[in-house]
């Protein structure tokens, strides 16, 4: 059975996850939506169920696991570690891959992208990384 604590862990990045990715998909689609142009925003109420899924797994449940394993072996504590274990997979993990999709894409939408991902992962992970020393 999960615990009054875990929730509370667990659905504050999950709900500021869903929430930037709904902003996300918004600018995309208000901004980038142009004849010929390939967009993730078109098919997005077809997709909702997935994208509550993937936030809920990739930004609350796993990295709650992991920030709460790896915390005490990290120089920082609190908001901090999160933030700090966010940048490293901003940096490795999603700057790279948006940077190489950016010839397919147009930069423009590559940086947009940049920015919805790092208010997700950053958000997430820094309220993850409060709640678990609070």
């Amino acid at each position: 059975m999960i615990g009054l604590g875990t929730l509370i862990r667990i659905v504050p990045p999950w709900i500021l996850g869903v929430a930037v990715t709904l902003l996300g998909h918004w600018g995309e689609k208000r901004w980038f939506a142009e004849p010929g142009r390939s967009t993730r925003a078109g098919h997005f109420w077809n997709n909702i169920s997935f994208i509550l899924i993937t936030n809920l797994v990739f930004l609350a449940i796993i990295p709650t696991l992991v920030l709460d394993f790896i915390q005490p072996m990290i120089p920082f504590t609190g908001a901090r570690a999160g933030l700090a274990v966010a940048m490293a997979g901003y940096v490795f993990g999603l700057v790279p891959a948006r940077l190489a999709d950016a010839s397919r894409t147009g930069w423009d939408h590559a940086f947009w992208l940049l920015l919805v991902d790092f208010l997700r992962l950053g958000g997430a992970l820094t309220l993850i990384g409060w709640l678990l020393t609070s």
